[in-house]
């Protein structure tokens, strides 16, 4: 593969829908792998805690660190962990119009996730899925 161009994740994954070409084009940057630098714009663009994304990328927040000095670019499953929380960041501002709002939410527990935060789920590809599933419910006034 050629010299990727840099990405910005939360540019780069606001669409509506994952149409075959923006699937593909999600594809190719997770094989790429995301860099260290694109996980930084993720992480000053939230107001999350460093033991906060290490939860989600199920690492120590010893590793994230070191990962941040080495400069290196995430495996395929952490590239797709973290295309995904770039939708689901663009989602969930979209549907409650403020960070403020919708961070407020993600650590808020929700009796529509069993009682979880829906933060907690992060670490998963399941647990995404649900999140957004539920903003999507939220999005349309469905509750539960």
């Amino acid at each position: 593969m050629s010299n990727p161009k840099h990405i910005n994740l939360l540019e780069d994954t606001a669409v509506p829908y994952l149409s075959d070409k923006t699937s593909r084009k999600f594809l190719g940057m997770a094989r790429t792998g995301v860099t260290i630098s694109e996980l930084n714009q993720l992480m000053e663009s939230a107001p999350l805690t460093l033991s906060d994304w290490a939860h989600i990328l199920c690492i120590s927040e010893r590793s994230l660190q070191r990962y941040q000095k080495s400069g290196h670019r995430f495996p395929v499953p952490e590239s797709e962990k973290l295309l995904r929380i770039g939708q689901l960041f663009n989602k969930g501002r979209s549907v409650f119009g403020s960070d403020a709002k919708f961070f407020g939410w993600l650590r808020d527990r929700s009796a529509a996730l069993g009682g979880e935060s829906p933060l907690s789920l992060l670490d998963s590809i399941f647990g995404l899925d649900m999140v957004l599933d539920e903003l999507i419910r939220i999005e349309h006034g469905v509750f539960v």
